[in-house]
């Protein structure tokens, strides 16, 4: 099985992240991680793993232009993934990130959308603790898709 891990990042949190879920899922698949701006060829990829940070309200464009222009993953098993501090606001936060944030990060997605998270951002220093939830999240994510199924709702934190 092959599994592409593709994101974008401002600071780098998000490329973090998307390292952390190949290291989590490299014994058991065969990964690749790129950056949207390395145009990477999801093609011959089994499931796609797609992931950006919130800025300024939105996730950033490239991640958007990039889905759109592999035809939203048409084919594809897909799992989405967003970096944002929204969900630190309690309910409202939430609700926030999911009608805004995954909407905006879904809806171009034609693809099976087998799995959706939200994990929580940083700026400044490196948030260590997320390392372990990111990995259990992953791997969830490949076991789901082998057996075919959906991980119902967005998760967050």
């Amino acid at each position: 099985m092959r599994v592409c891990i593709i994101y974008d990042t401002k600071r780098g949190s998000t490329e973090k992240v998307a390292h952390w879920m190949a290291e989590a899922i490299r014994d058991v698949a065969e990964v690749k991680v790129a950056r949207v701006t390395e145009s990477p060829n999801v093609d011959d990829c089994d499931l796609v793993v797609i992931g950006a940070p919130i800025y300024y309200e939105r996730p950033l464009p490239s991640v958007i232009e990039f889905i759109r222009s592999r035809n939203g993953f048409d084919g594809k098993g897909v799992a989405v993934f967003i970096l944002c501090i929204a969900d630190k606001f309690g309910k409202l936060g939430k609700k926030y990130t999911e009608a805004r944030y995954m909407r905006l990060m879904t809806e171009p997605i034609k693809g099976e959308i087998i799995a959706k998270r939200v994990f929580d951002g940083w700026i400044l220093r490196e948030n260590i603790d997320l390392r372990p939830l990111v990995q259990d999240w992953i791997k969830r994510v490949l076991r789901a898709f082998q057996k075919g199924e959906i991980i119902d709702g967005i998760e967050h934190p």
